[in-house]
């Protein structure tokens, strides 16, 4: 049944015009938010926490509204997703993204060891990654395959359409070496661990189950970290920005440091745009994290 929702939400998209694809799914959203309330509050959770982080404390009922804006903004770049979803329209997309610190990849480049684009469910991963490979870099992506073949094959076409290179997370240590080697780009999320990991780093002020495997990867292979996202602007355009480059130094940095310095980013950026933060339930509760992380890697 998902597998024919999504078939039928990416034929839609590719006949009616983005306004309203995005009305219907902003629409959707909001019923569905309606729908979830214990889910949502968890949402709530979340931004409360972020908030409280920050210094500027949100009460349970104004957390709970802001959270539907995380459901719409989910929402819509689920709709993006289909609609710029094919080479046809990639000028379209091109034309919407704002870009700042495109530096920072070049930067990382230059140092010859591959970079490390850690990212996190915020805004639009998939939009961020698209408008990489149009500023000419080999852009590959580790990402979970799905229960569903057909599911799967739907989401990693669009991927390769876009110029993206996809790394199944079965093989993904290898392939992402191989392709730190080439001094090619490989995108992680650095906000969700989807492996057997139980280890914590302090996020917004209490300690969560992040992944280490960027932290691991850089310090292995000696590649450059670069934090970047990709977020919605008020009018639908796009923001794609970095920050500067986290160059890795084997003699004092380790997997601790590094995981801190990019929890900072995320806290940095999660922080300014919460409300398109894609998460809905709590890193914070490390050993339901990890149950979920385990159930998902091994069902889609």
């Amino acid at each position: 049944m998902k597998y024919w929702l999504f078939r039928a939400a990416a034929a839609a998209t590719r006949i009616v015009p983005r306004a309203s694809a995005l009305a219907v799914a902003s629409w959707l959203a909001r019923a569905y938010f309606a729908l979830k309330q214990e889910e949502a509050s968890e949402v709530a959770a979340n931004l409360q926490r972020v908030a409280a982080f920050r210094g500027q404390p949100l009460d349970a009922a104004a957390a709970l509204d802001r959270a539907r804006n995380i459901y719409i903004s989910f929402a819509k770049t689920v709709a993006d997703y289909f609609y710029f979803g094919s080479a046809d329209r990639a000028d379209a997309l091109a034309s919407l993204v704002d870009v700042e610190n495109i530096e920072a990849l070049a930067r990382a480049r230059a140092a010859g060891k591959g970079t490390i684009a850690v990212g996190a469910h915020l805004g639009s991963v998939e939009n961020g990654g698209a408008a990489i490979v149009r500023h000419g870099y080999k852009f590959n992506v580790v990402a979970l395959p799905m229960a569903d073949p057909r599911m799967d094959d739907l989401f990693q076409r669009q991927r390769r359409e876009r110029g993206m290179q996809v790394i199944a997370a079965g093989r993904a240590t290898r392939e992402c070496v191989r392709a730190l080697q080439r001094n090619e780009l490989i995108a992680l999320l650095g906000d969700r661990d989807f492996t057997r990991n139980r280890d914590a780093t302090m996020f917004f002020g209490a300690p969560a189950r992040l992944p280490t495997g960027p932290a691991r990867l850089a310090l292995g292979t000696g590649a450059t970290l670069v934090l970047g996202f990709c977020v919605r602007l008020p009018d639908d355009r796009y923001k794609l920005f970095f920050y500067d480059p986290i160059f890795t130094d084997k003699t004092k940095d380790t997997v601790e440091t590094l995981s801190r310095r990019i929890a900072e980013g995320l806290e940095r950026a999660i922080g300014d745009h919460v409300e398109q933060w894609h998460l809905f339930h709590s890193p914070w509760d490390i050993e339901r994290d990890w149950l979920l992380a385990q159930v998902y890697a091994e069902h889609g």
